[in-house]
């Protein structure tokens, strides 16, 4: 008789089982059906970006200034230094040290970086 009763809870724990993965499966799908039907211009909002002076994407710019080489990442008219490095201007050719006076800029900081460290090296 314990041993009737035992595989009857266990049965009745099985069908239970089965009844919520069946119920759920069932829902789901018919959830996903429903998803599908919209069709994707209405499903999702168009953003629209507008780009103001706070939302600009960094420029970064490597100069000299007293024999000091510096990368600055630059966002609108502010500016702050990323990295700074003494240097001999002597060194180098003088083509190279007044195109660094005036400054290069890059879009990427790994760019600015790579021009950086062939000056520093």
């Amino acid at each position: 008789m314990k041993i009737l009763k035992n595989t009857l809870i266990i049965s009745s724990y099985l069908l239970l089982i089965a009844l919520f993965f069946s119920g759920g499966y069932a829902l789901g799908r018919r959830g996903a059906e429903s998803d599908a039907l919209v069709p994707e211009a209405t499903a999702y909002p168009a953003w629209t970006e507008e780009k103001t002076e706070n939302t600009a994407a960094p420029e970064y710019e490597v100069i000299i200034e007293d024999e000091v080489l510096k990368i600055y990442k630059c966002i609108g008219k502010s500016k702050s230094v990323v990295t700074s490095e003494k240097i001999s201007e002597r060194v180098f050719p003088p083509q190279d040290i007044a195109e660094l006076r005036e400054g290069v800029r890059f879009e990427r900081l790994e760019e600015a970086q790579q021009l950086f460290e062939n000056f520093v090296s």
